[in-house]
């Protein structure tokens, strides 16, 4: 019975998030501090499993920047001193395969908001549908705190990423809830939870850091949004 839930479940996920085939390389998205050494990550991988020993390049905004061998996880680190704000394009290539993602490098102290997917931006627990106006109200939020959404769950951060391309996001890191850790860091790294959008268990794990806390559902100490356009409203008045 396990099993076949399983499996619904798995089906369910691939309907609402489909993708073209699994890569062989992939980057991971990163928020940094202007100026300060941050590790760029890469996975490398076989038909099934982690392939280690293989050497990956990396790039920034088209520039090399060096290569590395993956370790025997599978995993390749690259240090990089980012020396200007701004968002900026990382490339990795493995072979004949390549992957991009974003590197967000951000001055200290900067105020971010977070924007959990499946709590925030879908329109319903199995609908593959984007709330109405999110795109729109995520462009303005952009426009006065930098974003970054979050992934949770079992869908993985390569099927959100095509799901996000495909209902025209803007394109803004992606990053692992990590059970509420991915705050933690972002505080350790010199940068502030600005607001967080999402459900009550995304919200419940920032509230030590003292973000303003939108849902669309009832949650203790954050505000009810009925829609996207309330939150933008809202958020874009309270600059500081």
């Amino acid at each position: 019975m396990r099993a076949l839930l399983v499996s619904i479940w798995l089906t369910i996920v691939f309907c609402i998030f489909p993708t073209d085939g699994w890569c062989r390389v992939i980057v991971d998205d990163v928020v940094a501090l202007q100026g300060r050494q941050v590790m760029l990550r890469a996975e490398t991988r076989g038909k099934l499993f982690a392939e280690g020993g293989q050497l990956v390049a990396f790039f920034i905004d088209g520039k090399p920047i060096g290569q590395t061998l993956s370790g025997g996880d599978g995993v390749a680190f690259k240090p990089f001193t980012p020396p200007k704000t701004g968002p900026h394009q990382i490339k990795v290539v493995f072979g004949d395969d390549q992957d991009s993602g974003q590197l967000l490098v951000l001055s200290k102290g900067a105020g971010i908001v977070f924007v959990d997917i499946e709590g925030a931006l879908l329109d319903g627990r199995f609908s593959r549908k984007p709330k109405a106006g999110s795109q729109r109200a995520i462009e303005e939020i952009s426009k006065s705190y930098p974003v970054v959404f979050l992934q949770r769950g079992f869908i993985g951060v390569g099927m959100m990423k095509e799901w996000l391309k495909d209902h025209h996001f803007l394109v803004l890191p992606l990053v692992p809830w990590k059970e509420g850790a991915i705050f933690d860091d972002i505080v350790g790294a010199g940068f502030r939870v600005k607001a967080v959008i999402g459900s009550a268990g995304v919200i419940e794990s920032a509230r030590k850091h003292g973000p303003l806390a939108f849902s669309f559902e009832p949650v203790d100490d954050a505000q009810w949004a009925g829609d996207w356009k309330e939150i933008s409203v809202k958020l874009t008045k309270d600059e500081t």
